[in-house]
This record gives structure tokens, sequence and C-alpha cells, in this order.
């Protein structure tokens, strides 16, 4: 009996400690010794929200970066190259801000910043950009001086963003790559050559370097008319070989074609070929050439003629002398 007596003191203390410890004042102190805010209460203990008015808003640093998509882009000479930036801009200033732009780059070129890709011909010194402004875009254009046949390879690019002491800027290359390229045709614009059987048609060609870049050889040949009895036409070009042609340079070269002695006389069909080394970016030029070709007989006609015309005047011109001595 004694002992259920004292297993239900003990029970008691130790409801009562619990609950002591559930009501008791919860430390505001974390395990890094900072203190915990606590929302004031007015004098009854009720929480009071703070009015916004006297709170500071949270500070918000300006940054401003530029972004290019394509930093590397690759094209011969005469390419327009354009770049496309995208700006990022974070500011506390509800009304935004103004920043320049600039493009620099090599001498002779022709660089600005433009409105967007696809309105090249509005250029821009300067652009606004609001508050939260995210991937805005423009276009930096570069055109390389390619009257000039400037060289192949890398040429850098600067465009820069500045103002309200913020700026950045993006590096970009422009990768020209030589373009090889010829023109070819007659000297005169006419494209038929006259000969006879057996003799040479004789036609002269321009040759022009058309691309951006030297070529180092040209090689000329001709698809000529179909063998005549097992004989093949000919042809021959002066010079035979074109060396060294600088971009933009012209040059002549003389085809002669040789029909074969058994051709009929008649109109025939060549074409000249050009090929250079390095290997043309493009086609090939050909030539295409029209060969009157006349039999040898018709030539003999007018001086046959003329001889048997002389012959019978010096025959009557003898028998009227003989006749007058006689």
């Amino acid at each position: 009996m004694r002992n259920c007596w004292l297993l239900r003191i003990a029970g008691a203390v130790c409801v009562a400690a619990l609950m002591m410890a559930a009501f008791a004042p919860v430390s505001v102190y974390g395990e890094e010794e900072h203190e915990w805010p606590v929302v004031p209460g007015d004098e009854n203990g009720v929480p009071v929200v703070p009015d916004p008015s006297d709170v500071d808003p949270p500070e918000i640093e300006d940054m401003l970066q530029a972004n290019p998509k394509f930093p590397v882009m690759e094209g011969p000479a005469d390419t327009t190259f354009v770049f496309e930036v995208e700006f990022n801009f974070r500011s506390g200033d509800p009304g935004g801000r103004s920043f320049d732009l600039t493009v620099t780059g090599p001498p002779d070129w022709l660089l600005y910043a433009a409105e967007s890709a696809m309105n090249l011909e509005n250029q821009i010194s300067a652009i606004h950009l609001e508050p939260y402004t995210v991937g805005q875009p423009v276009a930096v254009v570069a055109v390389a001086p390619f009257w000039l046949y400037p060289e192949s390879g890398e040429y850098d690019i600067d465009m820069r963003i500045s103002g309200a002491q913020l700026e950045d800027s993006v590096s970009l290359t422009a990768v020209i790559t030589p373009r090889y390229e010829l023109e070819a045709d007659t000297t005169t614009g006419l494209d038929t050559a006259r000969t006879t059987v057996g003799q040479d048609a004789t036609l002269d060609l321009s040759l022009v370097n058309a691309g951006t870049a030297p070529m180092k050889n040209v090689v000329l040949s001709a698809e000529l008319p179909p063998d005549v009895n097992g004989e093949a036409w000919t042809v021959a070009f002066d010079p035979p070989l074109v060396t060294d042609l600088a971009p933009g340079a012209e040059t002549e070269v003389q085809v002669y074609v040789t029909p074969p002695p058994d051709a009929i006389p008649g109109d025939y069909m060549a074409t000249v070929k050009f090929d250079g080394e390095p290997a043309l970016s493009g086609a090939p030029p050909e030539v295409p050439v029209r060969i009157l070709v006349s039999g040898q007989g018709t030539s003999w006609i007018l001086p046959g003629v003329i001889a048997l015309i002389l012959i019978a005047g010096g025959v009557y011109g003898y028998r009227r002398l003989a006749r007058r001595k006689a």
C-alpha cells in the first residue's frame, strides 16, 4: 500500500515537470548565438505589423552586361558580317537609363551598330534600357573594303556600351576566307571564228580574276567537235598556262582551233574551259565558240578564174601578133 502511494507521488512530480518545461519561455538564441527578430507587441502583447513606409527598401545593385550570340563569323571579303549582341540591365531607377554604343575595328572597314539584324539600315549610336532588361538585341555590322582585296585571316572588332558609370564590351571576330573566281569572254564580244579546212581558226579571249585572292595557275582546255575519218580537231593556247593572276587582274589568251583535212564545210561548236589552282570556289567559266569552216575548193575559184582569163588573153594576143607578121 505504501509503495503504491510512492508511485503515485513520483508520477505527479513527473507530470508537473513536463508541464513546466512546456510552458517555460523559449530561448531566442540560435546555434550561432544570434538573436532572432521578435515582432513587437502592444501593451497587451498583441503583435503589431510595422508600417511599410517606415521600412527602408533593399538597395538594388546596378548591373550591365553585353553578350554576343555568335562572336565569330566567316565569309569572303565582300561579306556583310552581322553580329547579334544582347544586353542585360538591372537598376533601381524606375525610368531606366540611356547608354552610348561605339564600334571599333580595322581601318577602312564600315562599322556601326544597327537597331536589329532585320533592320540594318537604321544605324544607332545609343540605346535606352528599362530597369530589368533581359536579352535586348542590337546588331553590329562590319563590312570589309573588298575593293582593296584584303588578305584572308581574322579581324578583331569591339563593341562597347557605356553610360551612368556603367560599361561593358564584347570582342567579335570576322574571318575573311578567300574566294577563287574567274570570268572569261571573247575580247570583241563575238563568239564566231572563220577558217578553211586544214587552217587555224583564231579567237582572242579575255580572262579576269574576279575573286579575292591570287590565282596561282589557270589551266585552259577545250571541248572540240567529233573526229572526221579518224582525224581529230586540234587546239592550242597562247600562253598555254596563265600563272600568278592577281585579284582584279586581266589577261588575254589566243585560241587556235584547226579542223581536220577531211572536215565538211559548215558550222561547228567548240567550248573553251578554264580551271584554276587553287580550286575555284564556284563553277569554272566556259566560252562557247562557233567555228565556220569553208572548203578549200571555194577559195581557189577566184584565183583560178583570173588565171584562166590571163592565159586566154595571152593566147589570143599571141595569135593576133603571129597573123600580122604573116
